[in-house]
């Protein structure tokens, strides 16, 4: 079968443009992490300038979310934003849909079509899960870096290209470079401003807030989410991060037998993760940081205290020896809203 004959029944169901996604989902955005604020603040930065961008982070993190933000903060906010998932095509495929073919190409290429990078003009082209472009796909993006010029596939015609590059991975491009399956000279030329999306499970106090948010569009069924269930989703790592999250809280949704999400919605892996004397998660202390353990001691001792003290922070402030500046900074980072821990809340 000739390589690039695929190319029109995959291409369209996983690609983007900006008329599909308007908006940069402003309420994920919001943010009282630390780590994530920076990364915001870089964005800024990274938006003034037009260089190639490469954004790093776990799978489910929200790194198309940065870079329709980068987009739509530059000066091409206007012009589009054209998203390729570089994983979701057959090999072979991704050459044709960056770059475009003229008719007769391959098999099945009865008429001249653009590429995306054509299509893109003057505007962004992200290239998501970049680390699975194949060789001949690497060696024709670093031409575009390089020279900001491409042919299509079967064409001579060189283009010029005027898009801005920005790129994703949840691999470690270094130790697909190292490993010989990605391009040394494309990884450099892609990494000129670097920026890593940090996982949900370090930006804890943004849950509470992530949780309203995926309510919202429910908000004429659900009244809500109790303190116990929110507290067992705040205490969970989530390897799937923000769209595990977003999952999850469908499912509750959808499962739900009353009007307002309690423990009983939380889903059954959550609670296994968490058993309720500690004693399952103690079993996990090897495996984790010193940082991720000391965060989960803050966590139940800071719960136990705001239980005890009835969610009063001058209370708890005072029995603990901390003061109430610092307890209130702790609690943020940590995502705990004392008021989840007073009387009839």
């Amino acid at each position: 079968m000739d390589r690039y004959e695929p190319a029109l029944a995959y291409a369209p169901q996983y690609l983007e443009t900006e008329k599909d996604q308007q908006q940069a989902h402003p309420a994920l955005l919001a943010t009282q992490s630390v780590a994530m604020g920076h990364v915001l603040d870089r964005v800024t930065s990274i938006a003034a300038s037009e260089s190639t961008t490469l954004i790093t982070g776990e799978s489910g993190t929200g790194k198309g979310v940065i870079a329709r933000l980068i987009h739509q903060r530059s000066t091409r906010a206007r012009s589009p934003f054209v998203s390729v998932n570089c994983a979701g095509l057959p090999e072979g495929v991704l050459e044709s849909e960056l770059f475009g073919h003229e008719r007769g190409a391959f098999t099945g290429a009865v008429r001249q079509r653009p590429g995306r990078f054509e299509q893109a003009r003057d505007g962004t082209i992200f290239l998501d899960e970049i680390g699975s472009a194949d060789a001949r796909v690497q060696q024709r993006l670093l031409r575009v870096l390089q020279d900001r010029c491409f042919e299509r596939v079967g064409g001579t015609q060189t283009l010029v290209n005027e898009a801005r590059v920005v790129a994703a991975t949840n691999v470690d491009l270094q130790a697909e470079v190292e490993a010989g399956r990605f391009r040394e000279d494309l990884y450099y030329r892609l990494h000129v401003v670097p920026v890593e999306v940090p996982p949900l499970r370090e930006r804890r106090e943004d849950i509470t807030h992530l949780v309203e948010h995926f309510l919202l569009p429910v908000v004429d069924r659900i009244d809500g989410i109790t303190r116990e269930a929110l507290d067992r989703l705040v205490d969970y790592p989530w390897p799937g991060n923000i769209r595990e999250l977003e999952n999850t809280i469908e499912r509750m949704v959808v499962l739900a037998k009353t009007r307002r999400l309690g423990l009983g919605d939380v889903p059954d892996e959550i609670h296994h993760w968490r058993a309720g004397d500690g004693a399952h998660r103690m079993t996990d202390l090897g495996s984790i940081s010193y940082r991720e353990a000391r965060e989960w001691f803050d966590r139940q001792f800071l719960h136990r205290a705001l239980q005890r003290h009835q969610g009063v922070v001058t209370h708890v402030a005072d029995a603990i020896g901390m003061s109430r500046k610092n307890l209130y900074c702790r609690l943020t980072r940590l995502g705990i809203d004392p008021d989840r821990f007073r009387p009839g809340h």
